[in-house]
């Protein structure tokens, strides 16, 4: 769990690499481009593979006729209860359908208005949320729009422009800090989950949603530290990276059927066969088969725009 929370600030990063990208002044969007290229192939993609995700438990997990399998396929699309790596889409939904307000805020706002905008952003979908987990109370206070991904979508975009500048080892002690403290709080809050299940409990909700304030910080720290950072030429890991760029979205798809093949189907326990070992064994193989997949799929006409 400590591995996984110290990871937390992947989803952020893309998002605010996202916003560093589609926020560009230079990059005109029409809503024609926006609803007939980014949304439309987020729908085609929540369709389909909703519905084969579907079929694939109905057949190897959990038996169903074809009623039970159209079912769960509607449900799946319309209520989210899929495979619990697709809440993804919808999150990049929700980006897609408000960023042409994002761009006029974007491409007109003053450096100082960006940065009010982004402390308040910090204060009510960040710090309000930790507090009331805290207490253990629910706060009057609100904005209109309450969630955090906003807040790295145009964090992206100011660190990205400098209307937020950090130095870069600014930026990595800010990342090794939350890191550690990130680690201990894990730790802590596991272990004491018999003892002190009231405190151990809302730190472990805290460590479970990206609005917590380490995430932000730490977060921030990644890009900030990337973003500074001069990119040598190498070759060979310059060759791989862009391969598995271009097949990104096809592995981010697949990935979760090759460890539900491996976790539930098989029933295999990485923890009473090696643990740790076995553990980074299975990633590994789970993005090679899916990098495969993807790679043949991209030969298949239609296909190949979707994935």
């Amino acid at each position: 769990m400590a591995v996984r929370n110290c990871m937390m600030w992947a989803v952020p990063c893309f998002v605010m690499a996202s916003g560093a990208l589609l926020l560009d002044t230079k990059r005109v969007l029409t809503l024609k481009k926006l609803f007939g290229k980014y949304i439309l192939r987020m729908a085609v993609a929540l369709i389909v593979f909703s519905v084969l995700f579907a079929v694939f438990d109905g057949i190897l997990i959990t038996p169903k006729n074809a009623g039970g399998i159209f079912s769960d396929s509607l449900n799946a699309i319309f209520f989210g209860t899929g495979w619990m790596h697709m809440w993804y889409i919808y999150l990049l939904f929700a980006l897609y359908l408000l960023l042409p307000v994002y761009k006029i805020i974007s491409e007109n706002a003053t450096a100082g208005q960006l940065r009010y905008m982004l402390l308040i952003y910090t204060v009510f979908a960040c710090f309000l949320p930790f507090i009331e987990t805290i207490a253990g109370k629910k706060l009057p206070f609100y904005i209109c729009i309450y969630t955090v991904y906003p807040l790295y979508f145009f964090l992206g975009h100011a660190l990205h422009t400098g209307i937020i500048k950090l130095p870069k080892k600014a930026s990595g002690l800010m990342l090794v800090i939350c890191l550690g403290i990130i680690s201990m709080l894990t730790v802590h809050a596991y272990s004491n989950s018999a003892n002190e299940p009231e405190t151990s409990g809302k730190m472990i909700s805290l460590l479970g949603v990206y609005s917590f304030p380490l995430y932000v910080v730490a977060s921030v720290g990644t890009f900030g530290f990337l973003r500074k950072t001069k990119n040598q030429p190498v070759p060979v890991l310059d060759k791989i990276a862009i391969e598995l760029d271009n097949c990104s979205f096809g592995i981010y798809l697949l990935h979760m059927a090759v460890l539900r093949y491996i976790f539930l189907y098989m029933k295999f326990n990485p923890f009473e066969h090696g643990g740790t070992i076995t553990i980074i064994g299975i990633c590994l193989l789970t993005l090679v088969i899916s990098y495969v997949i993807t790679k043949l799929l991209k030969f298949v006409p239609y296909v190949n725009k979707l994935i």
